[in-house]
This record gives C-alpha cells, sequence and structure tokens, in this order.
C-alpha cells in the first residue's frame, strides 16, 4: 500500500494518516469520480485503497495519483450485490482500514451490510437523486456519516447531520484560440457556427436527444452541438442511436460526438453556451441532475448555462440575483421547443457576454478543490473516531492534571508528558494540598523545565483543581488526564492534531479521548472487572452488531456524549460556555461537565489517538467504594443518563429475580437468556485477550459487585438530596494561588473562573 502525498506538504503527520477504502460502482470517468479524486488526491491525509466494482478508465487514473486498485466485478442483480458485499466483509477484515467510502448508491449498497457486519465506520458520497424513493433513507441509516454534494441532494437521506461538499472550483480553461485547436483535433473544426456543448456519459437521460432535436428546429439553425464524454458500459450503442436521430432530423452535419477526452473542461471556452439537460427516464436513473459539475465549469469558463427548471443546483446557481443578474437559461425537462427559443435567445452576442459575466463572478467564491480535500478528510476521521488524523501541525496546548498526594506517581505521570510538550506547550498540576511530597516533586520538575506549573488550591475537589489550572492556562486549547493514568506515547500529539480540527468552522470543540485498564500480570480479579466494567478501545474501532446492541443496552462504551476526565480535550471557550466543571459534585465531575458543554452548544466528538491506561482498583473493598462513589455522583449531578442506567438495572435484576422464582420454566428460561445478553460482551472480552478460563466465573460476581455499589450509592445521594436543603454557594470562585519557585517567579495573570451556578440550581 502507497501513501498518497500532494506536493504541498512532506511533514511528518502528528497522527498517522487514516487508512481508508474506497468503494466504487464503476470504472468509468464521470463526476462522481473526478469528484472522488480531488476528494482523496488533494489530501495527503490518506492512506487510501480502491476498490472498482467494474473496469474503466478510472483504474488508470487512480494508478498514476499512486493509488492501489483492485477491480471485482460486479452485476446489477440483488443477489449480484449480495454477494459482493459478502466478498467487500472479508476484504474490510484483511485490510483492516480506519473507514471505508461508498461512492455512489451501487457502491453503498454493497458496502453497508458489509462495514455494519465488520463494525467499520462506512461513509456514503450521495451524488444524485438516484433510488431516492427505495433506497436513499436505508443507505443513510447503515451509514456512519453520510456527504452529499448538493443541498438538494442531501433531502433524500433525512440525516441531520448530513454534510454538503460540493465539487470544487475548477482550473480555469485554455485560452479560446487553444481550446478551438484541441476541437479540431476531436474533429470538430471552426465552422462559424455557435457552439452548444454537453459534457457527460452517454445516456439516455443526459438528454442530448433532446439538444439533438432543437437543433433541427429553425430558431437553433445558426448552432452545433459538441457532445463529449465517454460511453457507458450498460448502454453501449447510444451514440450509435443518437447518430441515427440525428441522421433522420437532417442535422447530422451540426452534431458532433465526440468520445471521453480528458480535462474536457479546458475546453469551455470554445463553446458560447453549455447545455445540461438531464431527465427523468425510469426508475434506475436519476431522474434529475445532482450537482452539475459542468454548469459549474461553464461558469468558470464565463460561459452561459441551459439548465432545467426543477429547481436544484444548478437552477439555483443560474437563477436571477436581486438585481435580476443570470448566469443562464433555465427550460423544462425534455422540452425541445424550450430549448431551441433559449438557442434563439442566447444567439444574442451581448445577452451570451453579460451571462457569462454573472457565472464567472459567481463561480470565483466557490471552494478549490483543497477546501474539498480537507473538509472531506474531516468527515472521514470524525467517523473513524480520529480526528485530526494525519494532519502535519496543531497549535499549542495547555495540559492540566488535579493530584493529591501522588508522590508515588507524580514521576511516572510527568515523564511521559514533559517529552511530548511543544516549546509553546505547557503542564499545569493542580495541587489540592498534598502532604506527601508531591508538591516538592513537581517543583523539582518545573525547575529543570519551565513548561511544568505548580498551581496550588488546597482543599478543593478535583472539579474544583481542574478548573483553577484551566483558569491560569495560556493556551487555548486544554487536554486534562488524572494521576494514576499512563499517557501514551502519542497522547499529547492526538490532542494537538484534534485542536488543529477544532479550529475548522463547525467542527466539534471537545473531544473524548478513550483509556485502556491496565491489569496486573496475574490477577483475575481485575481481568474479570477490566472485562464487566470497562469499555474497550477497540470495540469503540470495530462497533460490531453486537458490540452496538450491548452498548445500547447497558452502556460500557465510549461516547462522545460522555466525558471522562482521564483523558478529554476541549477549547477553554467551551469550558466556559459551559460554566467549567461543577465543583458540587466530588465524583461523576466530568460526565456533568460534557453534558454542559454540549447544551452550551458545542460539538463533540471521541478521539482513539489520545490513548492512556488507567489502573483499576486492585481490591474487593476498595472497587466497591469507587462504583458507590459514581452512583453518589450521578445521583448528585442528577444525570438522566445515569440514573437511567440504574434505574433500569434495578428493574432488570428485579424482573428477572421475579421471573426466575414466580415464572415457572419460561420465566427461569427468560431470566436466563438476559443473564446471558448481559455476560456476552465480557465473555468475548475474555476470550479476544486470550485470558485463563478461570476468569470466565468471576464474571456474574464482579457484575454484580459493580451494579450493587452503584445503586447504594445512587440511593444515598438521592436521599440525601430529599432531605437536605441546599447551601448557599459563592457566586464566583477563588483565585488560584500560583507557586513560586526559587530559580523564578510565576508572574502570568490568572483570570477568574467561570461563575458557579447559584444554589438554587444545584441539586442538593
Amino acid at each position: 500500500m502507497r501513501e498518497c502525498h500532494s506536493e504541498a506538504s512532506a511533514a511528518v503527520p502528528l497522527t498517522r494518516p487514516l487508512r481508508t477504502l474506497v468503494v466504487n460502482p464503476s470504472g468509468v470517468l464521470g463526476g462522481a469520480e473526478s469528484w472522488l479524486m480531488q476528494a482523496i488526491g488533494d489530501s495527503d491525509r490518506h492512506d487510501v485503497e480502491v476498490i472498482l466494482l467494474d473496469d474503466g478508465p478510472l483504474r488508470g487514473a487512480l494508478i498514476d495519483l499512486g493509488i492501489p486498485v483492485t477491480v471485482h466485478p460486479v452485476g446489477p442483480k440483488p443477489a449480484d450485490i449480495a454477494r459482493a458485499s459478502v466478498w467487500i466483509r472479508r476484504e474490510l477484515r484483511r485490510r483492516d482500514p480506519d473507514v471505508a467510502v461508498g461512492n455512489g448508491v451501487k457502491a453503498q449498497a454493497v458496502l453497508a451490510p458489509a462495514a455494519l457486519a465488520a463494525g467499520v465506520p462506512a461513509v456514503w458520497v450521495k451524488h444524485d437523486h438516484s433510488y431516492d424513493a427505495k433506497l436513499a433513507r436505508w443507505l443513510a441509516r447503515a451509514s456512519t456519516r453520510v456527504v452529499a454534494t448538493a443541498q438538494e441532494v442531501a433531502e433524500a437521506a433525512r440525516r441531520s447531520d448530513t454534510v454538503v461538499i460540493e465539487p470544487p472550483r475548477p482550473a480555469d480553461p485554455l485560452p479560446r484560440v487553444q481550446a478551438q485547436a484541441r476541437l479540431a483535433d476531436l474533429g470538430v473544426p471552426d465552422s462559424g457556427l455557435l457552439r452548444l456543448v454537453m459534457l457527460g456519459r452517454y445516456v439516455p437521460y443526459k438528454g442530448i436527444d433532446t439538444a439533438i432535436r432543437a437543433l433541427a428546429r429553425p430558431e437553433a439553425a445558426n448552432w452545433e452541438l459538441v457532445a463529449i464524454g465517454g460511453d457507458e458500459p450498460n448502454r453501449p450503442n447510444e451514440r450509435q442511436r443518437l447518430r441515427a436521430l440525428a441522421d433522420v432530423l437532417g442535422v447530422s452535419d451540426r452534431v458532433h460526438l465526440c468520445g471521453y477526452t480528458p480535462a474536457a473542461s479546458w475546453l469551455l471556452s470554445a463553446a458560447d453556451a453549455v447545455a445540461v439537460l438531464t431527465r427523468p427516464d425510469g426508475p434506475r436513473t436519476p431522474g434529475r441532475e445532482g450537482f452539475g459539475m459542468s454548469a459549474l465549469e461553464a461558469m468558470v469558463a464565463g460561459v452561459p448555462v441551459l439548465g432545467i427548471a426543477d429547481g436544484g443546483p444548478i437552477a439555483r446557481r443560474i437563477a436571477p440575483d436581486q438585481h435580476g443578474h443570470r448566469a443562464g437559461l433555465t427550460v423544462p425537462a425534455d422540452d425541445q421547443a424550450a430549448v431551441a427559443m433559449a438557442l434563439a435567445e442566447l444567439a444574442d452576442d451581448e445577452t451570451r457576454h453579460q451571462l457569462g459575466r454573472t457565472g464567472r463572478e459567481r463561480a470565483v467564491d466557490h471552494p478549490d478543490a483543497r477546501e474539498v480535500a480537507t473538509r472531506f478528510a474531516t468527515v472521514l476521521a470524525e467517523a473513524a473516531s480520529r480526528p485530526g488524523a494525519g494532519l502535519a501541525a496543531g497549535p499549542a496546548i495547555s495540559v492540566v492534571s488535579p493530584v493529591l498526594n501522588e508522590a508515588h506517581n507524580i514521576d511516572r505521570l510527568i515523564g511521559p508528558i514533559a517529552a511530548q510538550l511543544g516549546p509553546k506547550d505547557e503542564y499545569l498540576l493542580v495541587d489540592g494540598g498534598s502532604t506527601d511530597g508531591t508538591r516538592e516533586l513537581i517543583d523539582a520538575w518545573a525547575a529543570r523545565d519551565d513548561r511544568i506549573v505548580l498551581v496550588t488550591t488546597p482543599g478543593g475537589t478535583i472539579a474544583n483543581s481542574r478548573n483553577r489550572g484551566i483558569a491560569a492556562a495560556r493556551n487555548d486549547f486544554i487536554a486534562c488526564t488524572d494521576a494514576g493514568c499512563d499517557p501514551g506515547p502519542d497522547w499529547v500529539a492526538g490532542f494537538r492534531a484534534a485542536a488543529a480540527e477544532a479550529q475548522s468552522p463547525g467542527a466539534p470543540g471537545l473531544f473524548v479521548g478513550v483509556y485502556r485498564v491496565g491489569i496486573r500480570e496475574g490477577s483475575r480479579f481485575e481481568q474479570a472487572m477490566a472485562a464487566v466494567s470497562w469499555p474497550d478501545p477497540e470495540e469503540l474501532r470495530r462497533r460490531t452488531p453486537l458490540r452496538r446492541a450491548y452498548a445500547k443496552l447497558f452502556g460500557r462504551a465510549f461516547s462522545p456524549r460522555r466525558v471522562d476526565g482521564r483523558s478529554v480535550g476541549f477549547l477553554k471557550s467551551a469550558w466556559a460556555a459551559a460554566g467549567g466543571f461543577p465543583e458540587y459534585l466530588r465524583t461523576a465531575e466530568d460526565e456533568a461537565f460534557g453534558r454542559a458543554v454540549i447544551d452550551a452548544g458545542t460539538r463533540s466528538a471521541l478521539t482513539l489517538d489520545a490513548q492512556v491506561t488507567w489502573h483499576q482498583r486492585t481490591s474487593v473493598q476498595a472497587t466497591f467504594e469507587q462504583f458507590r462513589g459514581y452512583g453518589r455522583g450521578g445521583g448528585t449531578s442528577r444525570s438522566r443518563l445515569l440514573l437511567g442506567r440504574d434505574a433500569i438495572r434495578t428493574a432488570a435484576y428485579a424482573g428477572a429475580a421475579l421471573a426466575f422464582v414466580k415464572g415457572g420454566r419460561t420465566g427461569k428460561l427468560v431470566a436466563a437468556a438476559g443473564a446471558a445478553a448481559y455476560l456476552s460482551v465480557p465473555v468475548t472480552r475474555v476470550v479476544r485477550r486470550g485470558q485463563p478460563a478461570s476468569v470466565l466465573p468471576l464474571l456474574p460476581a464482579c457484575i454484580l459487585l459493580k451494579d450493587v455499589a452503584k445503586v447504594i450509592g445512587t440511593a444515598e445521594a438521592l436521599l440525601r438530596i430529599g432531605r437536605t436543603a441546599p447551601q448557599s454557594r459563592p457566586a464566583t470562585r477563588p483565585r488560584p494561588a500560583v507557586q513560586s519557585r526559587p530559580h523564578r517567579t510565576v508572574t502570568r495573570s490568572v483570570p477568574t473562573a467561570p461563575p458557579v451556578r447559584p444554589s438554587s440550581e444545584l441539586p442538593g
């Protein structure tokens, strides 16, 4: 596999490029294929491979870009699609991509079932209106994300998160004299007639026959038609049909049907008008144009457009503005008389020049290929839970960690992070009143590295410590981790890449990292607790149907809506808008903070590239107290998510016990089935991790330990809320004290943290 780079960048990426597998329905070179090549070929963020479901010139074009191509021919029948989907599933498992792309309806119909079964994120690129009534909604629901090439094309997907990425602004055409010379080489000499050009494949629904019939009318007697495009494999005789039609109508001397020509849009400067006359032509055709790339190419060339009055993207782009200026004319679909009348109007030199000028002016601000490639890579990276993947640079960040009596952990925490910091980064360790030498160890690190900063705020909660550190931070992007975590070697780079992505308009401003659970060698208890209690990054990367269903029913999966303080990054502005971490909570403050950030209007995303190893409790008693504390935090914060899960657990245990005792044989079977479902993913984790079979009998007991502890903690919190009046709380937080050092004094200005909500808004 070769990595596809543009000439613009040879820098080493912060995180590895996206392994992207693209499925394309054919080997033709049409508008959808042009969009694809520019979207992936102009980005250095992909390590891409392509599977073509039919051979054609596209294969050579992709190989010229350095992209590996596999051709796997697939027929049009449903059985052909099903067999191809089985094959694609095997390829997904073998090639192990981060994300897969279905470029068009047929490609996604093959890819979507395979990707769902394999757990691979799949992005559907929707180019037109093909099968909108029958397949669009189903394919959209089966896709991780949907990208549409026009707003009108997006509507049938019925997904509010569909991203519209229009084809890029094409390169400027050749000078008119050179374009005329190239046309002459194609067998189209300068006849002195006005030229109507149509670009696209030879298929009936493109409306070339409508233009030929219009030429036979007297209003269009001074026009000739030049069509340029490739033959459609399913309609190999279309050009012969069109030639026969021109012969019958007596206009064959004014109709030129040219074959596929690379960079045909460069020749549009030799045109006097460009027509896009796509029409409805049966259930297997789009019915109307999707984006209409040749219309944009005509506008760039300063040539008027003749389009269909269907309310689509072309009609919208050429419609009159508030001053009445148009970039072209519209006609009803398949109306030869209207086309002829429009050509008569376009025969006027001043009319053509005015329409062409308006079109050129409107095309100036259209996104270029680099912007389209960047936006597409951003969508793919977020779908793969790897925001910023492949980016070579990012902003400076501030890392914040609350600490309290962590002398035994502090070197293990600071060392890996310090090794990853850039020259403008900083690491703020916020001490909550340690008495074991933690502050002295941090100060020793700070004496050697001025990027290490000690902030002291005795007696506060973890939330208080985080808020003090964030308020003192210099940089606009914050990354947080906790003592007891071992940051991975690329943890800072993962958040730096995400921070670079956050600078784009509409991008997420909150990024939830992931963690692996540390297990001491030989500890069966820790192996069992890890299997039943904590999410697994591999299950996020490969969300198979079982893992999806389990996460929905029982939780224990990473979610962009659930922040975990072990690994999280965010814009400082998002923290301020949310009011900071809620300091009245001693546990579950990170989950409550995440909800507040999202409620304040910030989008969130997961990132597999910011990973830490977190060490769980090592004894039954400590584990019980840990989950009891989680229950108290969820109950105190009144989190609907956490309270809802605890309520479901309680009801499920009660229902299973009742069914087992009083439900007879059926009840026992139902209870057993529920228990098997609850244990299904933990069992598969033990097997996948190669752990001893002796761990399996511990799973039910560990699940019971966790669930009972959480329910007890939740009940305690709810009872305390019910009988305790709200206490008054300060309207603002105190400013943190920044520790001075013998070798230098920290003079940084420390802003005040966002205000705490009034006590009347606090749940107890």
